[in-house]
């Protein structure tokens, strides 16, 4: 039961109460029968009365004012599912390497992971991402200005400082081309780590592959040799339906944990390493500008490979539940022995379990298609069912769901007693916030051990396990959703304030910091442009041409960009506007600060997910 209804049985109660002392006013035989005087109401019998008719009126109010949830939900459920969802715990390891591996180890993305028991109960992630673990180390991280310590590059003439990444092979008997180094992924760590993702992907000229400093044969590449990561598809934090839009997605994943954004990739690293490399090797990054503050603070620490994000989420059969008919709705319990440890993220599956062990498909009643292909041990579909999500007050906190079945056929002669058997995603409900941090915890092992993985180390605290209060996703938030889709966020007066809108639906940390970065956005404006396409050969060969688009810019406020670290923000804002590019069409973006026309971050012309080279 909610909290909020007390004020609504204090208010009818004391409706209720003014009611009965006019009544004793103008009718005081009757009223003494009662025992009713204008103040007080001294028969207990009639006092408790009016409380319970007060209990049933403030339930009646409380429902209106509520919005009838069960519709709103529905929709909310077939258009934008994961909306109703909590936001799970999320955080950032690194797999340690065994130094004696000769060559890559890759781990797919799914892998358990355990951590230390909390309250007497361990938490259960998975990564997000596919790792691929090479035995090498980070020797040293450092940011240099003029003159340039680093081996002549014709290319970066105009460089005003360089980034030097030391690396050494973990066995000192192995080389770089006895690994075969193709391509290494970093992550930036560290308060400064959006300044230095920043320094990286806007500001880099150049990039060059040597044995040291003094190397007179370094390998030049080109500056897109240093790629974003993070953002594709596959590499989702939460299972994203297909039916809904993926840019919500970066923008959900923005606003739960920034450092998701904060991964590089440096390929073409076989150009040296497939040539001549010893059992050391420095990447040299050429830039055009110099931040004094990282070169202060740059070190080895600020860069960390064979990380991967994890996400507090995990496979459960659920308790099965029998369908007596003696209730409109059950609710789902992952585990009834641990009641306070699991919440459900969603429901995966449900079956009616038969006789001699075959299953019947159950398929959810608010859906787009009435089409099911049973699996092999099933038949038809056995019934419909609903899912309701409510906040527990008080005790563990977090949500409850709720399974309601339902008969399409409305036929009275059903007698039930089938027995339901549901697979769900859960998650620890608000446990990883409890996990110690710092000082090489939590503790964390592997379910299934890899031979490749020496041990575990989290680089990031878990973040808490965010909700949006179920009242506030009534129909308001819906019609914000689909009114999106008729409001253009590019041009117009309105299209800033549709932008920074759209943010603040996924904004459930709701912290200063995350309120700064959707102000800090002033304004949004578009003009038509023009990007030329390559053309290809062999295979599947096509003439280049030219394709028209829209050119964005992106206006934030200038201070708070030097300082909230939102080049991040611009990024995923990026990915989100050219996912709105039309067929045949691009997005090119580019962000500008505040009295000024210099271009601070730009982006290449994208058409939804595909760059336009």
């Amino acid at each position: 039961m909610s909290d909020s209804l007390l004020g609504y049985f204090n208010r009818e109660l004391e409706a209720l109460r003014g009611l009965a002392s006019e009544f004793a006013e103008r009718h005081p035989k009757i009223a003494g029968r009662l025992r009713l005087t204008k103040d007080t109401v001294d028969d207990p019998h009639v006092a408790r009365l009016l409380e319970g008719v007060a209990f049933l009126g403030a339930r009646v109010q409380h429902r209106l004012d509520d919005e009838f949830p069960e519709l709103t939900d529905a929709l909310l459920s077939v258009l934008y599912p994961h909306y109703l969802a909590p936001l799970p715990s999320v955080a950032i390891v690194r797999f340690a390497a065994d130094p004696g591996m000769s060559g890559p180890a890759r781990l797919p993305s799914g892998l358990a992971i355990e951590t230390e028991p909390v309250a007497g109960e361990a938490c259960q992630f998975r990564t997000t991402s596919p790792v691929t673990l090479w035995p090498v180390e980070i020797e040293t991280v450092k940011l240099s200005g003029m003159p340039l310590p680093a081996p002549p590059n014709p290319a970066a003439a105009q460089a005003a400082a360089c980034l030097r990444i030391g690396l050494r092979c973990a066995n000192p008997q192995m080389t770089f081309t006895q690994l075969g180094l193709d391509r290494l992924r970093f992550f930036l760590a560290g308060q400064q780590a959006p300044a230095l993702l920043e320094l990286l992907l806007s500001h880099t000229v150049s990039i060059a592959l040597a044995d040291d400093q003094n190397d007179a044969h370094p390998v030049i590449l080109p500056p897109d040799t240093l790629q974003a990561a993070g953002f594709a598809p596959e590499e989702a934090l939460f299972p994203w339906p297909t039916r809904s839009f993926s840019g919500f997605r970066l923008l959900s994943e923005y606003f739960t944990t920034r450092e998701k954004f904060l991964f590089v990739d440096f390929g073409r690293l076989d150009a040296k390493t497939l040539v001549s490399a010893g059992n050391r090797m420095d990447i040299f990054v050429y830039l055009d500008r110099m931040e004094s503050d990282l070169e202060r603070s740059l070190n080895a620490s600020s860069m960390a490979l064979g990380c991967t994000p994890i996400v507090n989420l995990f496979e459960k059969r659920c308790e099965p539940i029998a369908l007596d008919q003696t209730r409109i709705e059950y609710r789902i319990e992952p585990d009834a022995r641990r009641p306070a440890s699991m919440e459900i993220w969603s429901v995966e599956r449900v079956r009616e379990s038969l006789p001699g062990g075959e299953f019947r498909p159950w398929s959810p009643f608010h859906r787009l298609t009435r089409t099911h292909a049973p699996e092999p041990t099933e038949t038809k579909i056995g019934g419909y069912y609903g899912i309701a999500r409510r906040d527990i007050i008080g005790g563990i906190g977090g949500t409850d769901v709720f399974l309601l079945p339902h008969d399409p056929a409305f036929d009275p002669q059903n007698e039930g007693g089938a027995v339901l058997s549901i697979d769900a995603l859960c998650c620890n409900r608000d446990l990883p916030a409890s996990l110690p941090f710092g000082g090489g915890r939590p503790h964390l092992r592997l379910v299934e051990g890899a031979a490749a993985v020496t041990g575990l180390t989290c680089l990031t605290a878990p973040s808490p396990t965010l909700r949006l209060p179920l009242l506030e996703r009534g129909a308001w938030r819906l019609v914000s959703h689909l009114s999106l889709g008729h409001l253009s966020v590019v041009g117009g007066e309105a299209a800033a304030e549709a932008l920074r809108e759209v943010m603040r639906l996924y904004d459930c940390r709701e912290s200063n910091e995350s309120r700064a970065a959707i102000r800090a956005l002033l304004s949004v404006t578009s003009q038509f442009g023009t990007a030329r396409i390559p053309g290809l050969t062999g295979p599947g060969a096509r003439r280049g041409g030219f394709c028209r688009g829209l050119d964005v810019t992106l206006t934030f406020d200038d201070q708070l960009w030097n300082t909230g670290g939102l080049y991040v923000l611009a990024s995923v804002l990026d990915r989100f506007l050219a996912l709105h590019a039309t067929v045949n069409s691009f997005v090119r973006t580019r962000v500008v600060l505040r009295g000024r026309s210099d271009t601070a971050a730009s982006w290449p012309a994208r058409a939804g997910s595909q760059v336009l080279l």
